[in-house]
């Protein structure tokens, strides 16, 4: 009689393990959706960041363009914040000027003919 109920023991045993197993995939499978769901979001406020990181230098450019302050030196840098403006192309009177945002790891650019 108790070879019988060490064997049940035995068989609940491994039931449990594999449960528990398994549960532990299904509550690991819906976790990292939700992660990457929470980085996708996070990459979408960093763009919009950077897109209007790019915006304030293209009204920088814009002002310098028309002589109300000086005009941005190519290759120099503004931080706003956490967000950087990087004026990448200027050209000295007409041609394509080329701004970009930068916010975390999203990059925006903005080229603005000026004429």
């Amino acid at each position: 009689m108790r070879k019988s109920t060490d064997s049940r023991r035995g068989s609940v045993l491994a039931v449990l393990v594999v449960v528990l197993s398994m549960l532990g995939l299904v509550v690991a499978g819906s976790v990292r959706p939700l992660r990457d769901e929470a980085a996708l979001a996070t990459m979408r406020v960093e763009t919009v960041r950077a897109f209007y990181a790019a915006d304030s230098g293209t009204v920088i450019t814009i002002q310098g363009y028309m002589g109300l302050v000086a005009m941005p030196v190519e290759g120099s840098e503004i931080t706003l914040n956490d967000q950087t403006v990087r004026f990448t192309v200027m050209p000295d009177t007409i041609g394509t000027a080329v701004i970009q945002g930068l916010s975390g790891d999203a990059v925006r650019r903005i080229e603005l003919e000026l004429q």
